[in-house]
């Protein structure tokens, strides 16, 4: 499914007065509100003006996308595990010739001759300089100068046009109705790119919503005891992984034993200025994963000036940096692990950025990064990275991120788009892993939406309201990751629950993506024996849309070390890196037979659900009721259930 801007364009319908268009022409963008702009009355630009024109084209093969995918990953075909090359990708989707010849040919009947275009390599845009007055007719539009109430000026236009019959071959054009600048207040009024919102930055201290959430320290400088007490040091064991969960822990839920090859690969992504510390690895290491040297630390991939900033240190700076790279490294060692650190500390970073470092012609298609919810690069602003890193890295073979915002933060465009990058990805062979989320059937924060499938996107204090899916763990080409906790007393090997302490694992249905083949016959199962009472008005019970999580792991009570404490952790945060740990195992073993990569895995967790351990008790409250329950077979709380290492492998391995 593709959402042209076309799609985009109602969503922001409609204050401006509209401009007469001929009757083949449709309005292809059009601006709503102007904010804090106000358009001069005093002065017009003159027709002379200069304007770099940039016409993004729209992908071709995108409705295809799907059916190669799963002609790749479904363990039924016989093209299973055939991945494409990044070259075989970039041609399939590239902008057909056909889009280019009809927007050239449009472009030379309305007066801009051939030799002022210029082509991009990948067919993705078309760039011409042209006057105010050429772009005008073009797009049937008028340009106007506006004022910020700082002073600064822009030139933009309210609305644009193109033909009637061009519009499908057109994703976006600019300059027109975008302000994509930000204004910065001082001596100078600088004129800077438009910051991301900071609950759009996955990196941002204050964005919460999916970071983990600490618990009781268990020793350390800030470990507060009474001057007199005698406190035992705390002892870890299997006996009570209910109390502390450590990878020999996670080792005995999951029936894996420690890692003996390194032939594969596994990559963490974190968001500046989000950090890890040596010394907590080290601290870690020596506590829980002796068989890991002193100073092990990840290959740095730096992305858009991507750092591991020593600078400021907290919980909420090192918290998901340091869970996430402790335990992959303690599970997968000895392989090396990757760390994708993503923006500068200036600018931050969206998932977009990152995917655009692993494959350039993400830079570009589709109309490229959004300035409204995308970092911007090359960072304008004083001290930012001065370069658009596309295309710079081969991504690793297991890719986990334990972030994620609301879907309705986004534009169902800009997430379709995004979604369709992990597609092309999985045709890659990669394993992409998202979590699903701490706040059961509610969103970041707690909110939930006040209108029925999050419409319009305004949210509540979270005691009533719509349920509130997240993204990208609806996109139907991720794997999403629910959570799990041994129940309070239980021993290791003791069936799991559903998270209920401290977090609730994130779960529902999407108001975006339709449910996907490989997922039908579970969710249609869900719906036949376990249908909830909730109306429509509280979640998406169309009964046709995506549900999450796919599958889940333990998320309660691990065993961390953070700014030199040793303290509990809570959250999907842990779940992510925890089954992308044992996806890595299991590519050991393939490559160690001559196999591939896995790549996309959730048609062979669907049509393989008993081995995975079903979870069948607990709920992921939130909005003001109990949420959903887990019940037998797939639920929208812990998915397909927790991994069986030992019955996955079997499975995996028996595959081409």
């Amino acid at each position: 499914m593709w959402f042209s801007l076309i799609t985009l364009a109602g969503a922001l319908a409609a204050t401006a007065i509209a401009l007469p268009t001929s009757v083949s022409h449709v309005i292809h963008e059009k601006r709503s509100s102007l904010s804090s702009w106000v358009p001069r009355t005093d002065v017009k630009p003159k027709g002379s003006i200069r304007l770099p024109v940039r016409i993004g084209l729209t992908q071709s093969n995108l409705d295809l996308g799907h059916d190669i995918l799963m002609d790749i990953a479904d363990p039924s075909s016989e093209n299973y595990g055939k991945h494409w090359t990044a070259k075989q990708i970039a041609d399939v989707f590239a902008p057909s010739q056909e889009s280019v010849d009809a927007i050239v040919e449009w472009l030379e009947e309305s007066g801009i001759e051939k030799p002022r275009l210029t082509l991009s390599p990948g067919r993705n845009w078309l760039s011409f300089d042209a006057s105010v007055t050429e772009v005008e007719s073009l797009l049937q539009t008028e340009y106007k100068f506006y004022a910020h109430e700082t002073g600064q000026g822009h030139l933009a236009c309210d609305e644009y046009s193109v033909p009637r019959k061009l519009r499908q071959h057109i994703d976006i054009i600019m300059p027109t109705v975008h302000f994509d600048t930000k204004i910065v207040s001082g001596p100078e009024n600088e004129l800077k790119k438009r910051s991301m919102p900071p609950n759009l930055q996955p990196g941002n201290p204050d964005n919460t919503g999916f970071k983990p959430k600490q618990g009781e320290i268990l020793s350390g400088p800030d470990f507060m005891t009474t001057p007199d007490a005698a406190v035992p040091e705390t002892v870890y064991s299997l006996a009570n992984c209910n109390q502390y969960v450590t990878p020999d822990c996670l080792r005995a839920l999951y029936n894996f034993t420690n890692g003996t090859l390194a032939q594969s690969s596994y990559g963490i992504v974190e968001y500046t200025p989000e950090a890890y510390i040596q010394t907590d690895l080290n601290l870690f290491y020596s506590t829980l994963a002796r068989e890991i040297p002193q100073g092990t630390a990840p290959t740095l991939d730096s992305i858009d000036g991507g750092v591991n900033q020593q600078t400021t240190k907290s919980f909420n700076d090192n918290g998901e940096s340091d869970l996430d790279l402790q335990y992959a490294e303690a599970l997968v060692y000895p392989q090396k692990v990757t760390l994708y650190q993503t923006g500068d500390l200036v600018e931050g970073a969206s998932f977009n950025n990152f995917l655009d470092a692993l494959d350039a012609s993400y830079c570009t298609s589709g109309g490229g990064d959004n300035p409204n919810f995308d970092g911007t690069y090359p960072d304008p602003n004083t001290g930012g990275y001065k370069k658009h890193d596309c295309g710079i890295y081969t991504p690793a073979s297991v890719i986990s991120t334990s972030y994620g915002s609301n879907e309705a933060d986004l534009t169902p465009a800009y997430e379709v788009r995004q979604c369709n990058e992990y597609m092309k990805l999985g045709m890659a062979g990669v394993t992409i892993i998202y979590s699903s989320g701490d706040n059961g059937v509610a969103g970041n924060g707690a909110q939930c939406c006040t209108k029925a499938k999050c419409a319009g996107g305004t949210y509540n204090a979270g005691g009533s309201g719509t349920f509130n899916p997240s993204f990208p763990g609806t996109c139907p080409y991720v794997t999403s990751v629910g959570a799990t906790q041994i129940v309070p007393g239980a021993s290791v090997t003791a069936p799991e629950e559903a998270c209920e302490t401290v977090i609730f694992s994130g779960g529902g249905f999407s108001n975006v993506f339709a449910m996907p083949s490989y997922q039908s016959t579970a969710v249609k199962s869900y719906f036949t024996n376990h249908k909830p009472t909730y109306t429509a008005t509280q979640y998406n019970n169309s009964q046709t849309v995506r549900g999450y999580p796919d599958v889940s792991a333990n998320g309660a009570n691990y065993v961390v070390a953070v700014d030199g404490n040793v303290t509990l952790v809570y959250g999907t945060s842990a779940s992510a890196p925890v089954f992308g740990s044992i996806i890595t195992l299991i590519n050991e073993q393939r490559v160690a037979a001559g196999k591939g990569a896995v790549g996309f895995i959730n048609p062979t967790l669907y049509a393989n659900p008993s081995m995975l351990n079903d979870i069948t008790a607990g709920g992921n409250q939130g909005c003001g009721t109990p949420g959903f329950e887990a019940v037998s077979g797939w639920d929208p709380v812990t998915g397909l259930g927790t991994p069986n290492y030992q019955k996955m492998l079997p499975v995996f391995m028996a595959l081409p």
